[in-house]
């Protein structure tokens, strides 16, 4: 079984890198960037910055280039989400302290959707998974189902955080903030260069609770322009990326 469709455009940050040029020095080299914590998000207003976190700032960074004068539909995914934010209200709850609106309503499972809905201005649908122990095959999953429903494309983002110390016991957590975008649209020219998902025998991956940092495969192939990721449940992804 083979599903088609056309990759024809993608970004990801992670650690300050997010140039094409910064991941394929990273590809050659082998070894996890480093650098800065927060993504650059200039190109928005102070007040518009004022409510990001750092995920959602680097949510921002990759996906705004691709969704400039875009209304496609959004589809989100993540296994943990706004962990941190979700960890501060959960502590404040405990201390009996009153909880602010505004932080419980980005913490939920799609408020990232909800700000690059606003601040992109997209009024296609918006999605937001929760990946479980495979996020890639989740999300990738549903942006097909969404491309055969009819729409001619769309952007998918799959974005991960370090993980408040509470959580570590009961999962691995990622090395540093990563977040991967990707515009997915349909494939109806003979000659386009089509990706795919296959469900094939491939070996068993690890669960994103035991390997988080899940995306740079994906991002390796990506800077390759090519290659095969295993997504989990016997699906590979099979890669032609523009």
């Amino acid at each position: 079984m083979s599903i088609e469709f056309l990759i024809t455009a993608w970004r990801a940050w992670y650690s300050g890198i997010s140039e094409l040029s910064e991941w394929q020095r990273w590809r050659c080299e082998k070894a996890l960037p480093e650098g800065e914590n927060q993504a650059d998000v200039s190109f928005l207003t102070a007040m518009q910055r004022r409510r990001l976190s750092p995920l959602s700032k680097a949510a921002l960074n990759a996906a705004y280039p691709l969704l400039k004068q875009r209304d496609i539909p959004l589809l989100c995914c993540s296994v943990h989400g706004e962990s941190v934010r979700t960890h501060s209200l959960l502590k404040s709850a405990a201390a009996a302290e009153d909880l602010s609106p505004t932080a419980f309503g980005l913490s939920v499972h799609n408020g990232i959707a909800g700000q690059l809905s606003i601040l992109c201005s997209v009024q296609s649908p918006a999605f937001a998974l929760a990946g479980g122990d495979f996020p890639l095959l989740a999300g990738l999953l549903e942006a097909v189902g969404i491309l055969q429903d009819g729409a001619e494309e769309l952007l998918i983002i799959f974005y991960e955080e370090p993980l408040p110390e509470m959580y570590q016991s009961s999962a691995q957590s990622p090395a540093n903030i990563c977040v991967t975008a990707m515009h997915l649209a349909k494939g109806t020219n003979v000659q386009d260069k089509k990706s795919s998902l296959v469900l094939s025998k491939s070996t068993k991956i690890e669960s994103a609770f035991e390997a988080p940092d899940y995306q740079l495969p994906l991002i390796s192939a990506l800077v390759e322009g090519y290659g095969v990721v295993p997504l989990g449940k016997g699906w590979e992804l099979h890669l032609n990326a523009a």
